[in-house]
């Protein structure tokens, strides 16, 4: 336990000193501001600078705060799983970029340790952007101000806001596996990219329960399907095989 809570401190003083550190606050921050921005061109259409960007902004629908997190939520289920899988690409794919993997396969601890280690520093990095987020989203309402405010309406929406990027979490393993079985950026980005893809065509194809990059959407309400026993099944399989395959790679890594 000792070595794990060393090594998940070392992992999170990379982290900290990185600039991608930064720029992930800079990205996480921007959903809540893009929404607020909708928001307030709703509640001052005479204002807005764009006829363009007016016609967006009424994606929200009604200018409440129901909606107002309803479009967060929505927001988040994509941009959720692009900042997330990127910072863990980055966490993954830069030991090798940086050509650290082999001193990290030299050390005198289990590699199972390492992978844990890079794990909790990712999750404590992703529900760090998610208060962040959550505090400017909060912020942002408040001094705009649209009708409909209650502690009841706050609590819901910061609630499903929470279990979406907590579903999104999950989704990082595979993710980390595509870091270190492509030994780099490239192919867990590419990967991304074609999960977000993969859930658009299953939504269309009337299938998007099935598929688990959809979770979060369907949760917050933003994709129309239902999920079954079996979509939960994919969920939960898809992550254990991330963790598992992972865990596996840096096991053997070095014999391949």
């Amino acid at each position: 336990m000792n070595r794990l809570i060393a090594a998940a401190k070392t992992e999170w003083l990379k982290i900290r000193k990185a600039k991608i550190f930064f720029i992930s606050i800079a990205a996480m921050c921007l959903l809540p501001c893009v929404c607020g921005l909708f928001l307030a061109i709703l509640q001052n259409p005479e204002s807005a600078a764009s006829g363009m960007l007016a016609q967006k902004a009424h994606i929200m629908g009604a200018t409440d705060w129901t909606s107002y997190f309803g479009l967060l939520n929505e927001m988040m289920s994509v941009g959720g799983i692009l900042i997330f899988g990127f910072i863990t690409a980055w966490a993954f794919g830069r030991e090798y970029s940086d050509r650290t993997a082999k001193d990290l396969f030299a050390m005198p601890i289990p590699r199972s340790v390492i992978v844990y280690a890079k794990y909790i520093a990712l999750v404590i990095w992703c529900l760090l952007l998610t208060v962040i987020a959550l505090v400017v989203a909060v912020i942002l309402g408040l001094i705009i101000n649209p009708p409909g405010f209650s502690l009841s309406a706050l609590l819901n929406g910061s609630g499903i806001f929470i279990i979406c990027v907590l579903l999104t979490v999950l989704l990082i393993t595979p993710v980390s596996f595509f870091a270190s079985f492509g030994k780099g950026y490239l192919s867990p980005l590419g990967f991304i990219i074609f999960t977000i893809l993969l859930g658009q065509v299953a939504e269309i194809a009337g299938v998007g329960g099935y598929c688990p990059w959809n979770m979060p959407a369907i949760y917050a309400g933003v994709a129309k399907d239902t999920v079954s026993a079996a979509g939960y099944l994919l969920f939960i399989v898809l992550v254990v095989l991330g963790l598992g395959g992972t865990l596996a790679w840096w096991r053997y890594a070095d014999q391949k």
